[in-house]
């Protein structure tokens, strides 16, 4: 089975489930566009379709037992190194066993599963054995393990599972009466672990609330997966039919898709349909084909011929106050919460053809965090009215302000009243922006301008001036324009005016949204990182610690804001010497990057950037080369060598060649590095300086002395902060070179530009 993360899993796997629905004949020319599209993954996809194929083409179970599993003398009975204890389950596949390890290498309890079923042959034992082995391969939190796989003295195949402790998810459910939000949630959990194990090309065919388990502590576990395909690749039929059911198929009737009951073919799709039903019934109490018993006959109708009620229709039909308040409601309420995206979701997967559901479990999930976000679901019509609905319950507050708009034009709808609000407002708020940069601008104009040319700088002081006047009747625009211009200080390099106008904008705009809105919150994080870039590292540090707090409790800790935050703190920790705590926050931050946000994203390459620094500061330079050279790897092949962060991970590499020794390969990087940031920012940008900067030292070390002055010389005179003064005289890099005369007229030099640039 090929290898892959959770992330490059879940990117291949959609287009996985589509090659896998096309017929054998057509699938080779769709793979020739693919690759034509997508050189990356093409191998990879053909790799997963040769395994797909190898693998249906196995049928190893031949025949079943003349008589029924015998269990009266199964207590104590070995089956390799594990002891039968007592069985604790039974079900149409066979009987499952508490048992134990004995052969001494480690103690644990595991589940153990004697299925109905022999095997005809030596070849088809060891068949089973590998195709066990290659099923207990898929790794997840979520699934239950499957450990082993053997054939008994009696040619009796059986399984060796994780023991899982918990309950059905419907009964831990309701036991703990969770309401909507909470049952999708946790559902969640569900949908991601169907994801990875098709990715794997394992389908569960047999998805009901028993196969889904839920620990005291909400840990979900599915079992069962891969047994399915063990069971059908030989023992059953290759499409199990209601008339089959009580002889060992791998489902369960009440929770089979069209396609199982009529004989059709398995894909991942079948397994979308049996989580349609699993979640409606987690949902309204009550099963997408209605309240049982039902005959053969009917179940059969009812699964391949008639549509399933919506589920808050299935919620009015049965008006259980009973069922409802497991849920945390009144049946008219439950009815409410799931009327609208909800129903829409449900029923795309549980429509009887699998063209029509969800093309993935993953689309499926996509679809429920979306809901949960109050954001627009891709199952249903992107209609303008629907978007600005989903737009209100996101806005509640501020939408609730236009609601008295209604009053006043009753002869329009709400959605017309919203929009027309809404249009009205941002109308005269480009005519306040308008008229504000025209007077701007006004500085460029012949009868205004002091000299020969104007500056950005210059513009922006007047703009900065002049906004207290220009948009005092908009106190909320005023503020955002504050954020804007002092991001432009800011990106300028003056950061004292950057904070300024971040202060202003902040005591603005908190008296009417409050401390804890986006935008207050996003300049808060900016003004923190001007104190920073001032050098007022406890300030910088008290205000983020304050501003990680804020955003756990109006974002959430795993929002980007959140995340960016706390990356930020760790920056400042590590500036401080505070690098012990600087490593743990990073390492905190780099592990929810990667679950969320995947390994290869912008933001997870620069935490992996920031955690080397860190590692190197600590001493840690074996680790920190092993990191930043990950890091730089994975940057140069999805950013480019030309992106900036590729550039500032080739030079802190350099920077830990440089102190492990390895001062060839560091002065060859800093070269390359030096040559780009030229190329990229020009040779008076900061960065550059640095640059030359940290080439300078290293050519020191190595006796190059006439070239490392001459590039010192030029990172000053092209832009050094204002500390390069202290960093040369205190640099132990430079220590040989105090006595030289060359060295100290280049410092003098140095604490001149140093002064300049304050002033």
């Amino acid at each position: 089975m090929s290898a892959f993360s959770r992330e490059q899993w879940l990117e291949i796997s959609p287009y996985l489930d589509q090659a896998l629905s096309l017929p054998e004949e057509e699938r080779a020319e769709w793979l020739a566009n693919f690759r034509a599209q997508r050189s990356e993954l093409g191998d990879a996809l053909e790799a997963l379709l040769e395994e797909h194929r190898a693998l249906s083409q196995e049928r190893f179970l031949e025949y079943q037992p003349e008589q029924p599993i015998n269990d009266n003398s199964l207590p104590g009975e070995k089956l390799g190194p594990y002891k039968l204890i007592s069985r604790i389950g039974e079900g149409g596949m066979g009987q499952v066993w508490l048992a134990e390890r004995t052969d001494g290498r480690f103690e644990r309890q595991v589940a153990v599963k004697l299925l109905h079923f022999a095997v005809g042959s030596r070849g088809a034992a060891e068949r089973f054995q590998r195709e066990g082995t290659i099923l207990g391969q898929l790794r997840s939190p979520h699934i239950a393990e499957l450990i082993d796989a053997g054939v008994t003295p009696k040619r009796e195949p059986y399984l060796v599972l994780e023991y899982v402790k918990g309950k059905p998810i419907d009964e831990y459910c309701d036991e703990h009466m969770l309401g909507v939000a909470a049952r999708s949630e946790l559902f969640l959990d569900v949908l991601g672990a169907v994801a990875q194990a098709h990715a794997n090309l394992i389908v569960h065919r047999d998805i009901k609330p028993s196969n889904v388990l839920v620990s005291s502590d909400g840990e979900v576990k599915l079992l069962d997966f891969g047994i399915a395909k063990l069971l059908a690749d030989g023992a059953s039929p290759g499409a199990a039919t209601l008339l089959t059911l009580e002889g060992g198929a791998a489902m369960t009737p009440l929770f089979a898709a069209p396609e199982q009951v009529t004989g059709g073919p398995i894909t991942t799709a079948t397994d979308v349909y049996g989580l349609g039903a699993l979640l409606f019934l987690l949902l309204t109490g009550h099963h997408p084909a209605g309240p049982g018993p039902y005959s053969p006959a009917e179940l059969v109708k009812s699964i391949t011929e008639i549509d399933s009620p919506l589920a808050s229709q299935a919620v009015a039909m049965q008006n259980d106050p009973a069922s409802a308040a497991k849920r945390g409601a009144t049946p008219e309420k439950l009815r409410r919460q799931l009327r609208g995206d909800l129903d829409t979701i449900l029923a795309k997967a549980l429509k009887k053809k699998p063209g029509e559901r969800y093309a993935s479990v993953t689309g499926f999930a996509d679809d429920l965090r979306r809901y949960l976000a109050h954001e627009p679901i891709a199952a249903r019509p992107d209609t303008v009215s629907y978007r600005l609905r989903k737009y209100v319950r996101r806005h509640r507050v501020g939408v609730s302000v236009a609601a008295g708009l209604i009053f006043l034009l009753a002869a329009f709808s709400l959605i017309e009243a919203i929009e027309l609000q809404r249009i009205t407002r941002e109308r005269d708020r480009a005519d306040r922006i308008a008229n504000f940069m025209i007077g701007t601008f006004n500085v460029s104009n012949p009868s205004e301008k002091v000299g020969n040319s104007v500056t950005a700088r210059e513009i922006l002081d007047k703009a900065s001036n002049d906004i207290d006047t220009g948009l005092s009747r908009d106190p909320e625009l005023q503020a955002q324009m504050m954020h804007v211009m002092g991001k432009a200080y800011m990106m300028l390099g003056l950061q004292p005016q950057a904070q300024s106008l971040f202060e202003r904008s902040i005591k603005l705009a908190t008296p009417s949204v409050g401390p804890d809105n986006p935008d207050v919150l996003t300049t808060t994080h900016d003004l923190s990182w001007t104190l920073f870039q001032q050098g007022r590292l406890r300030e910088a540090e008290s205000l983020q610690r304050k501003l990680v707090e804020r955003e756990n409790r109006a974002l959430g800790p795993e929002h980007p804001d959140t995340l960016n935050t706390m990356g930020q703190l760790a920056t400042t920790l590590s500036e401080q010497g505070n690098r012990a705590e600087a490593e743990k926050l990073d390492r905190e931050v780099l592990h929810t990057r990667n679950r969320i946000s995947g390994p290869d994203a912008l933001d997870t390459l620069m935490v992996m950037d920031n955690l080397s620094v860190v590692l190197a500061l600590e001493g840690k330079l074996p680790e920190a080369e092993k990191l930043e050279r990950e890091t730089l790897d994975r940057e140069v092949r999805v950013l480019g060598r030309k992106h900036l962060s590729t550039v500032n991970s080739m030079n802190n590499l350099a920077s830990i060649q440089r102190d492990l020794g390895k001062c060839d390969q560091a002065e060859t990087l800093f070269r390359q590095t030096l040559d780009l940031e030229a190329h990229i920012l020009g040779p008076d940008q900061p960065e550059t300086a640095q640059t030359r900067y940290d080439l300078a030292a290293l050519l020191v070390r190595r006796g190059k002395i006439d070239e490392a002055l001459s590039l010192m010389r030029e990172a000053i005179e092209h832009g050094l902060h204002a500390r390069v003064d202290l960093s040369i005289e205190n640099d132990p890099n430079f220590k040989s070179l105090h006595t030289d005369p060359r060295f100290t007229a280049l410092v003098a030099h140095a604490k001149k530009a140093a002064a300049h640039k304050i002033n």
